[in-house]
């Protein structure tokens, strides 16, 4: 059970290693469980609203944003982006400001020029906010990780770099999901203290220390396992579906014992 004072009002879940797995196939029937869910949210005041925080691009967020019924705003590219779902619309982040696109637009020539050559990563298209490379390899990005590091300590210490067991993406640093998490809460009006959030690597750690309630799937990296308030049992989708329910619980349990 949740030991948490508030309502939790907002749930936001990562996707990759949470909705789901790169490069494997979606679990469908998880899929069509949280689906429900968020549907009944509309109506249930014991559920909370559900919500997307994500490095993926903008695309591949909204499609899932489609296969949830997401009806809040979803946050992609780290919160470099927001979309709207019910006003159909796309909002940047403030602080991508002229000189930060500059200087990814540096990494980027560098990682397609420099980097990629003689490996199996290739460029992470779509992004605007981000300049990032992908690999099915995890052992192709654990060495680059540290030339990537390097390079932008060394030429581009403004900015951030940040790694899944797939990819690695260097950003800004006023654009993380932790500030994400802050706008989003301005904007919704809900306090941080009343979101939940599910990540499941380094570049969710500082979210999820800003939350009211955070979890890891089973799955997670040890570094965020040893940093959230709960790990689930369930693994991937699974785990979303273990945390998300606990939230139900816990807001039931709170509800009822204030009509008693």
């Amino acid at each position: 059970m949740i030991d948490h004072s508030e309502q939790v009002k907002l749930f936001i879940s990562d996707i990759d290693g949470c909705l789901s797995e790169p490069y494997a196939a979606f679990d469908l029937d998880g899929f069509q469980t949280l689906r429900k869910l968020v549907r009944a949210s509309m109506s249930d005041p014991a559920i909370p609203a559900f919500s997307l925080c994500s490095g993926r691009s903008y695309a591949y967020v909204e499609a899932m944003t489609q296969a949830v019924e997401v009806r809040q705003p979803v946050l992609f590219e780290s919160g470099g982006g927001w979309f709207d779902p019910v006003a159909v619309a796309v909002r940047w982040n403030p602080a991508l400001t002229p000189d930060i696109e500059e200087q990814l637009r540096a990494v980027r020539e560098w990682l397609v020029g420099t980097c990629l050559p003689g490996t199996t990563a290739m460029f992470d298209y779509g992004k605007r906010t981000q300049a990032g490379i992908v690999s099915s390899d995890t052992d192709e990005i654990d060495a680059l990780v540290p030339q990537v590091e390097q390079f932008v300590a060394e030429h581009l210490p403004d900015l951030r770099v940040f790694h899944t067991p797939i990819s690695i993406d260097v950003l800004a640093p006023e654009i993380t999901k932790k500030q994400a998490l802050h706008w989003l809460s301005r904007e919704l009006d809900v306090p941080l203290q009343q979101m939940a959030y599910i990540g499941d690597t380094n570049g969710d750690l500082e979210a999820l220390g800003d939350v009211g309630c955070s979890f890891a799937p089973a799955n997670a990296t040890p570094e965020v396992r040893a940093k959230v308030d709960h790990t689930t049992d369930g693994a991937v989708i699974q785990g979303v579906l273990d945390a998300y329910t606990q939230c139900i619980a816990h807001n039931r349990e709170r509800i009822d014992r204030k009509a008693s």
